[in-house]
């Protein structure tokens, strides 16, 4: 199995590549852990990952199409297919942008720029990554949504740029759901709900979370895991929680 995973070097994603090396997904010798990260020699897992025969690292920055460039044809170049793609990359407050609670704290800069980070990069790649995803092979093409991307779940309102980028994601991997159905009917492409994980960015935020609702980064990535196992070509286009429910659009 070829895995590649982006946003693997830190957070969810660092925990999602330690699952994929403890479950033996992985034949020694002949398949591919692929790892993205913005800066692979300061995420947190190099060296870890780094000392695996098995895992190649490479820098990706989801924000920039000579990078995602860059990043494929190496991925290209790697490995004939691939059989497991997941994406973490999320962005929901940094460097002055905060979650609006209100309408007149939207900034256009600010939605574009979560724009890019939470919805393009999964489209973009597998434009690039087509050669590898086409065919008749098993496929799993995921991302990391979020119920608040969700319109008919919207009750409360605010977050406007977090969760109407969330929202995107989830209707261009709908999109690339219909057209990947086409080229390789054995694929599934489908966004996933983490839950509350306890990472950077829900820090500010867990202060109403119950405790048995907030996740280590682990324990999201072994729920998360289970609900990709049991994924099939009749399931893509859907966007599931970590339980395996359906979450609607």
């Amino acid at each position: 199995m070829n895995i590649l995973i982006q946003g693997g070097g830190r957070g969810i994603g660092l925990a999602l590549a330690r699952r994929a090396l403890a479950r033996r997904a992985l034949a020694a010798g002949t398949d591919r852990l692929i790892i993205t990260t913005r800066q692979p020699a300061s995420a947190p897992g190099h060296d870890e990952l780094a000392a695996d025969s098995r895992v190649s690292i490479l820098p990706l920055d989801v924000t920039s199409d000579a990078s995602i460039r860059t990043a494929a044809a190496d991925i290209r170049a790697m490995v004939p297919r691939l059989d497991r793609v997941i994406f973490t990359s999320g962005m929901l407050q940094q460097d002055g942008i905060r979650p609006e609670k209100r309408i007149a704290d939207i900034d256009a800069d600010a939605l574009v720029h979560l724009y890019r980070v939470n919805a393009l990069g999964p489209v973009l790649l597998a434009r690039e990554l087509w050669p590898l995803l086409k065919g008749d092979h098993h496929l799993t093409y995921a991302a990391i949504s979020a119920r608040v991307g969700s319109i008919s779940d919207n009750r409360l309102g605010g977050w406007y740029a977090y969760r109407a980028s969330k929202a995107a994601l989830n209707q261009l991997m709908r999109t690339l759901s219909i057209e990947l159905a086409r080229a390789n009917p054995n694929a599934c492409v489908a966004t996933l709900h983490p839950g509350t994980v306890d990472t950077d960015l829900s820090k500010p935020f867990q202060g109403n979370v119950p405790k048995d609702k907030l996740f280590t980064a682990d324990d999201s990535a072994g729920r998360l895991w289970q609900v990709l196992d049991r994924l099939t070509p009749a399931d893509t286009g859907t966007l599931f929680a970590y339980d395996g429910s359906i979450i609607p659009y």
